[in-house]
């Protein structure tokens, strides 16, 4: 993959790390010296500086504490009861999450007050990192051409991603302008050390409208795609142009903007945003003929990658699968374990109706995405990683296509438009199309929606937004129910508060 050429003395990807307390006011642990200095001038004194610190940024945002982990499979999805419930482990960390005990500090070695801090801290850390990129395209004049548009529209569509992403986990829902005035996060633009003032969720979501809308005008520039298995067994070094859909590329600031305009309850533009990248045949849907679902081969790919608008490298993935979802045949059973049970996927994909047993994503598929030890033990197999060389390996999906067929059937301008998108997805997956005689309300379709959310995103930290934004009261398989918007919204981090964030 091509975060391996990464330079290993990117500075700024350091100082991310430690700008991170800066959100807080702290000042204590920052002293700036001359020899840090010159190595920003190093940094950024050639085209392939600005190049490496944009990976870095990826990087930033694949970490396990942000994207790579807890802000999808890892804890997101735990809030959405993915997962086996731990309904009877209410003092660990899962029974704590799904109960939404969010200042639960019962265990030492992790809990759910801390998972929040460093997803708050992983966040604002890749922002961090895209600022300072931003700041040092505005202050040297080093890149051109496509190479600025790219950099630059890399960068505010990184910063207003993932502003965007802690809107959702930080605030309330907008709930069609209900919450407009409710203060939220800061939105950083500023790559400093100073605490910002909390935005009203409106204000949130204007600068976040505005950084991607620039980032699309910029990203215009070069709007091509190569796909990801494509790049297997490449030896180009030209790595800014490669590897497009794990960058967040001109697609891909369009589909995040389709996701915005829903949130806000602005259909046309969601409906416009998101047929745009329906339409513009960069993407397409996995053919369950050809599907390889063999992790140990090249051929794999169980996270559907002809499907990915914007997907991230994870460099450490395996590990983190070998704990949680025993990608490992000789991995031992523990606490950590991520799993469901026979049953509980058997209702979530309705397999006992008319031919849905032929489902790609379901466990009784041909090509089963699933390892079924028991009954009672069913792991994901989405992120086994046993193959260093395949590239279709090691990813976790940020947006992919069949959302963007979720949001157009939300925001078409009738039910039957809306179950016509729907279908699509349905039938690439194998099972029937809904007859728009019996689907034939908005709450029916929406009904219908939310059981697809359901069976497509498992593992990809989507599904919680949802269920919040359509302020579901009663979660399926919940130990948390019923509901509330306080159950939907993180606390501040108690650091943010103590310095004045608040």
């Amino acid at each position: 993959m091509s975060f391996k050429y990464i330079s290993k003395k990117l500075f700024g990807l350091l100082f991310a790390a430690t700008l991170l307390q800066g959100l807080t006011g702290c000042k204590k642990w920052l002293e700036v010296n001359p020899a840090t200095r010159v190595s920003e001038d190093e940094q950024f004194s050639s085209q392939q500086g600005y190049f490496d610190a944009l990976f870095g940024t990826y990087q930033k945002m694949a970490d396990l504490n942000a994207y790579g982990g807890l802000g999808t499979y890892r804890f997101i999805d735990v809030l959405s009861q993915y997962y086996e419930n731990k309904s009877g482990q209410t003092n660990t960390f899962y029974g704590q999450t799904t109960r939404y005990a969010y200042t639960s500090d019962v265990n030492t070695q992790q809990n759910v007050r801390a998972a929040i801090s460093s997803i708050w801290s992983g966040y604002y850390g890749t922002i961090a990192q895209a600022n300072y990129i931003l700041k040092n395209v505005a202050q040297r004049n080093v890149l051109a051409g496509t190479a600025l548009n790219i950099v630059k529209g890399e960068a505010l569509a990184i910063r207003g991603a993932v502003h965007f992403d802690l809107l959702r986990m930080f605030a309330p829902a907008y709930l069609n302008g209900a919450n407009d005035t409710v203060r939220a996060i800061p939105y950083m633009e500023q790559f400093t050390i100073l605490p910002q003032a909390r935005l009203s969720i409106g204000e949130v979501l204007t600068k976040c409208e505005n950084d991607l809308k620039e980032a699309e005008q910029l990203l215009s520039a070069y709007p091509a795609i190569d796909q990801i298995a494509a790049n297997q067994d490449a030896t180009s070094a030209e790595l800014l142009l490669a590897y497009r859909q794990n960058h967040i590329n001109y697609w891909a600031a369009k589909a995040i903007l389709a996701r915005l305009y829903l949130f806000k309850g602005d259909k046309t533009n969601a409906l416009k945003y998101a047929t745009e990248v329906i339409n513009s045949g960069n993407f397409s849907f996995i053919n369950p003929g050809t599907l390889s679902v063999d992790a140990t081969t090249d051929a794999s790919d169980l996270t559907f990658t002809p499907e990915h608008i914007f997907s991230l490298s994870v460099s450490n993935l395996k590990p983190a699968a070998d704990q949680y979802f025993k990608s490992s045949q000789t991995a031992a059973a523990d606490a950590d374990d991520l799993f469901s049970t026979k049953a509980k996927l058997a209702t979530m994909y309705e397999g006992t109706l008319p031919n849905y047993g032929t489902d790609i994503r379901s466990p009784d598929a041909a090509r089963s995405i699933w390892n079924q030890l028991t009954t009672t033990i069913v792991y994901s197999k989405k992120y086994y990683s046993d193959r260093t060389n395949n590239v279709k390996q090691r990813l976790v999906p940020v947006v992919r296509l069949p959302e963007m067929y979720y949001i157009a059937a939300e925001a078409a301008p009738t039910v039957s438009a809306g179950v016509g998108y729907l279908n699509v997805v349905r039938l690439a997956r194998l099972i029937p199309a809904l007859s728009i005689d019996v689907v034939n309300t908005p709450a029916l379709l929406d009904a219908e929606l939310q059981k697809e959310y359901r069976k497509e995103l498992y593992g990809e930290g989507q599904l919680w937004f949802w269920y919040k934004r359509k302020n579901v009261t009663t979660i399926p398989d919940g130990v948390g129910n019923p509901m509330t918007q306080a159950k939907y919204t993180f606390p501040l981090p108690l650091g943010e508060i103590e310095f004045g964030v608040n």
